[in-house]
């Protein structure tokens, strides 16, 4: 039997297939239609994952210091909610040449436009997941208008948990594990413990409440701490072997110091009651400091010559050392004597001895008021006693002898001898070219109370040319 004929009719009419089946064009028709329906809604699905596809958007873009692995049709959320999608993500260069992560996203417009102060951060979806962008509105009339650039200040993103990780090497993740492990058999079987302590800690938030605020102040200027201490940190660093040193010395100290632990714990338990003196006792120490730095800013000179005066000093003390070694016959004497007086001072003679002298020594207030000055100034007596010994001074086989010169005057008319006329004022006088000018003063300054701070008295210059007549030239 042979198969049905599918040419067309005469006439040019098409019959239909038997069986109901369409001719092969019409099945490739159908299958190009098909293809370009599904193209077309993988196309609007793929642009729904980044934005509402057929409406007007309200466009940013957002420059990043780094994308932070943020993708092209990563969320844009805001509150929780999304408001948008990541276009693009591209590398551009930003003010001055430096090279900067640009984000273009496209937000829905009920929310347009975002003010000026709004913040735009990347984030984790989860603990380790996709990023999204985290829209957290501002305050404020000035906006963002459309198309409009957000420069890196007002971006940031978060710090991943996986970088916080990845910060750690192997030693320390397996110290971290170690610690980790310690904690969990610390803390098992003490729950009570655990919510005791923590409703404990009540108190101590109310407390720590102006505390965070003291330091949240702009006076309290806690940044630039932090600062100066990453400084310090930084200068620390290549003394970083030194300071290991001294922490194994530390380590060698305090292992010395283990053994000594029972005094250390008895001087520990006695601190409290000691500070607390402490504190008592804290205003007259504070008086006594004050007085020591006095005294010691006093004896800064003397301090200052102790290199040169120290051996002086040392051979002082040696020699103190050695007299004193022969002083307790001295000092049993002197310990007689102390008794003696002693038994002498209760006699009433004594006492009439003692109102003597009191009553002597208030007549000589005055006297030596008016002499004092005069010694202590011009040491007159000390003259005295030193010529003295000058006249004794020249020694002959039994003894010594007085030193003197005789001062002869001449017994003739006009001279020394008989009644002056008129003064020697010259060396041309009726007794020759041995007999001088005159030289006299009458009232010597002797520093006395009331006279000028002279010793005139013992000290006149004597001129053979001309007179002298008081303390000045006549």
């Amino acid at each position: 039997m042979s198969a049905p004929s599918h040419r067309p009719a005469a006439g040019g009419r098409r019959r239909a297939a038997p069986g109901g089946r369409r001719p092969p064009r019409s099945r490739a028709m159908i299958g190009f239609v098909t293809v370009i329906v599904l193209a077309v809604g993988v196309l609007l699905a793929f642009e729904t994952n980044n934005s509402v596809p057929f409406t007007p958007h309200y466009t940013l873009h957002l420059e990043f210091t780094n994308a932070e692995e943020l993708t092209r049709g990563a969320e844009v959320q805001m509150g929780g909610s999304l408001i948008g999608f990541v276009n693009s993500v591209s590398a551009v260069h930003g003010p001055g040449g430096r090279p900067v992560a640009r984000v273009t996203v496209a937000l829905d417009r009920d929310i347009a436009p975002l003010p000026r102060t709004s913040r735009f951060t990347i984030t984790l979806k989860g603990t380790i997941g996709t990023k999204y962008l985290d829209v957290h509105l501002g305050r404020g009339r000035r906006s963002w208008p459309t198309g409009a650039t957000v420069p890196v200040a007002d971006t940031g993103a978060t710090v991943d948990l996986d970088k916080v990780l990845g910060m750690f090497t192997a030693p320390t993740r397996a110290g971290v594990q170690e610690t980790t492990d310690g904690l969990g058999a610390a803390l098992a079987g003490r729950g009570g413990n655990l919510n005791a302590a923590i409703g404990a800690f009540g108190p101590l938030t109310r407390a720590l409440a102006p505390v965070m605020a003291n330091l949240a102040a702009p006076a309290t200027d806690l940044r630039g701490f932090i600062g100066g201490l990453g400084a310090l940190s930084s200068a620390l660093v290549p003394v970083a072997g030194p300071q290991a040193d001294l922490f194994r010395g530390l380590d060698t100290t305090f292992t010395a110091l283990a053994a000594t632990a029972p005094s250390l714990a008895a001087t520990i338990a006695d601190s409290p009651a000691t500070l607390s003196t402490v504190s008592t006792d804290a205003p007259s120490i504070a008086a006594f400091t004050r007085r020591t730095a006095r005294l010691l800013d006093i004896l800064d000179p003397g301090l200052a010559t102790l290199p040169a005066s120290a051996p002086v000093l040392a051979g002082a003390v040696a020699a103190g050392n050695r007299t004193l070694a022969q002083t307790p016959p001295l000092d049993r004497r002197v310990t007689a004597l102390a008794g003696t007086l002693a038994r002498d001072s209760a006699s009433p003679t004594v006492t009439a001895g003692l109102d003597r002298l009191t009553l002597t020594a208030l007549h000589l207030r005055s006297p030596l008021a008016f002499l004092a000055p005069v010694q202590t100034g011009c040491d007159y007596l000390s003259t005295l006693l030193a010529n003295l010994a000058s006249t004794l001074s020249d020694q002959v086989g039994n003894g010594t002898v007085l030193r003197f010169v005789l001062v002869a005057i001449d017994d003739v008319t006009g001279g020394e001898a008989v009644p002056s006329q008129h003064p020697y004022l010259s060396t041309s006088t009726a007794g020759g070219i041995h007999h001088g000018p005159l030289h006299a003063d009458v009232a010597p300054d002797t520093m006395s109370p009331g006279e000028p701070a002279l010793c005139s008295a013992g000290n006149e210059q004597y001129t053979p040319t001309r007179a002298q007549i008081g303390t000045g030239g006549a």
